[in-house]
């Protein structure tokens, strides 16, 4: 059980990680326009 816990935390950070991606780049632009 302990396992598939772990499992579910790394997919979590994972997708945090991809939203935050999406953020940075979204100022990004807004920076440039």
């Amino acid at each position: 059980m302990p396992c598939g816990k772990k499992r579910k935390k790394q997919k979590i950070k994972t997708h945090k990680r991809k939203k935050m991606r999406r953020k940075l780049r979204h100022l990004k632009k807004r920076a440039w326009g």
